[in-house]
């Protein structure tokens, strides 16, 4: 974003607080805004729900839209400036169709309600109960990961899960700012981004873009949900097309950032462009990954906040989804992991190999990425390894442990500097894999510098992108602290640039970091 759209911001935002303060006869947008809602009367609002007639024609049809407008009033009402929805009727819709705009709104639901607001006609910025646990048999339903994500785009693209959470308790006023420019969304909740340029898709015919114009439509959907200071403003053609240039121009590493993990709070990551959930198996299942006796989390204890502390060698691996994060795909891919590690591998470590972080597919003779504490040598070697296929780095069937090390695709640093106690910074990178026009590399970089790189091999791999996984904590014990993925391999300016990091990766995303 740039300056002048930052200032903007926080321009609309200090405003919009203002607003919120008054609850007089009249309602105040902020400057450039007019208000969609009166605070006094349904005016300018009737009763429509889209899909209980989008298969409906002729007078059936007819019937009932006018059913719907006759019963908006009964289930919507005004009081104390504020528009109330019993959870139950037809959803409020303007009068008015709207295309590129900014739109401010706030909101206060309660517990087991669902809702959310279409955008021109099209469903929509997700308003969640937030506190429903995540449901194994209902992947695509992640309510724990917070609202403003636009939950009617197909699962694993982006946008459909908000980047961070940002609700607040049940009783209190959530903000929304959306902006809306073609097809292309964002949406901060309580002034932190959550969904970024994401284009969004058109519900009703996937294959059709975006409507140009339409109603701004707010749901109703199994409970009481209150709004207030709903204003808009349009924007015009040549204000769009600067926005659009603006945050294309945004191509360092705040853009590149997909994922990062603090954990502070949780296993959970705090922002991601895709889904931010930690996993574990059980079985052949991925369930949502808690904190356990031997993986817990640290307080205070991170390079940054809080950390999670490997206490002894276990099975319990957390580990986050592809889509949206590493981008793996089978014609070109490249990313960039960053982790911050503290541990005496010859003292905390057991015997074994041990790998502090994984990118495994549906199967490891398809390919096979991980950093690697060596499991004999004193001190233990500190490894980087691409294994493609197996038939590229294996081709004679002997163990890992037999092949010489000059012949492996990996980066080995015989004295790495970690300790208990002080902080490792850890990055690789992949570049150009599956790409066969283009050179492959992978590099390795401790502590902002370049320790080696994987050169002249084929990097190509064979994993179906669905099952591929960011795993962590493979036979490791210690602590592990901000965790980030990047959409590209950085390079060493950019490596070093995160290194030294005063805040860490938080650093990068939110208001100011957009």
């Amino acid at each position: 974003m740039t300056r002048n759209h930052i200032l903007s911001l926080l321009t609309a935002v200090a405003m919009f607080a203002t607003s919120a303060d008054s609850h007089g006869d009249e309602v105040n947008p902020p400057k450039g805004f007019r208000a969609l809602f009166n605070g006094k009367d349904l005016d300018g609002w009737y009763g429509l729900n889209p899909h209980s007639v989008a298969k409906l024609t002729g007078e059936k049809k007819e019937a009932n839209l006018e059913k719907q407008r006759a019963e908006f009033s009964q289930h919507w009402r005004v009081e104390n400036n504020e528009l109330v929805n019993d959870g139950h009727g037809p959803y409020a819709t303007t009068s008015e169709d709207l295309g590129d705009i900014e739109f401010l709104l706030e909101y206060k639901t309660v517990a087991k309600a669902d809702s959310g607001i279409y955008l021109r006609g099209t469903p929509q910025v997700q308003i969640w109960d937030w506190h429903q646990e995540f449901d194994p048999k209902r992947t695509t339903r992640k309510p724990h990961l917070g609202s403003g994500g636009l939950f009617n785009n197909t699962p694993g693209q982006d946008g459909r899960d908000p980047m961070e959470f940002a609700d607040k308790p049940f009783g209190e006023w959530n903000q929304f700012r959306i902006r809306q420019v073609g097809a292309r969304t964002w949406v901060w909740l309580n002034q932190q981004l959550v969904v970024e340029d994401a284009v969004m898709e058109n519900f009703w015919d996937r294959s059709l873009p975006l409507p140009a114009k339409g109603p701004i439509m707010l749901q109703t959907h199994g409970g009481e949900i209150r709004w207030r200071n709903i204003f808009v403003r349009n924007i015009d053609a040549d204000e769009a097309k600067q926005i659009l240039a603006g945050d294309s121009e945004n191509a360092g590493l705040s853009a590149a950032l997909t994922l990062h993990a603090s954990f502070d709070e949780g296993l959970d990551a705090d922002f991601s462009r895709g889904d931010r959930t930690s996993y574990a198996k059980q079985g052949k299942a991925l369930i949502h990954a808690k904190a356990t006796d031997d993986v817990k989390l640290a307080p205070e204890a991170g390079r940054f906040g809080g950390a999670l502390h490997f206490t002894k060698k276990n099975g319990f691996r957390p580990a986050f989804k592809d889509s949206g994060v590493l981008g793996y795909n089978s014609e070109t891919w490249s990313t960039t992991v960053s982790v911050w590690l503290r541990l005496n591998p010859d003292k905390d470590l057991e015997p074994g190999y041990c790998d502090p972080v994984q990118i495994i597919g549906d199967d490891t003779k398809k390919g096979f990425i991980f950093l690697e504490f060596s499991k004999d040598e004193t001190p233990r070697y500190f490894r980087y390894a691409i294994r493609p296929l197996f038939e590229i780095w294996n081709p004679d069937n002997v163990s890992w442990a037999d092949i010489p090390f000059d012949r492996r695709p990996m980066v080995q640093v015989e004295r790495p500097p970690f300790t208990s106690d002080a902080w490792t910074h850890v990055v690789f990178t992949i570049q150009n894999a599956n790409n066969k026009q283009q050179p492959r590399a992978g590099h390795l970089y401790l502590n902002g510098e370049l320790q080696g790189a994987i050169e002249d091999w084929d990097l190509t791999l064979g994993w179906d992108p669905s099952q591929v996984l960011l795993v962590l904590g493979a036979s490791y014990v210690g602590h592990m602290d901000d965790l980030a993925v990047f959409n590209r391999a950085l390079n060493s300016d950019e490596v070093k640039q995160v290194y030294h990091l005063e805040n860490g990766i938080r650093g990068l995303y939110g208001s100011a970091g957009h």
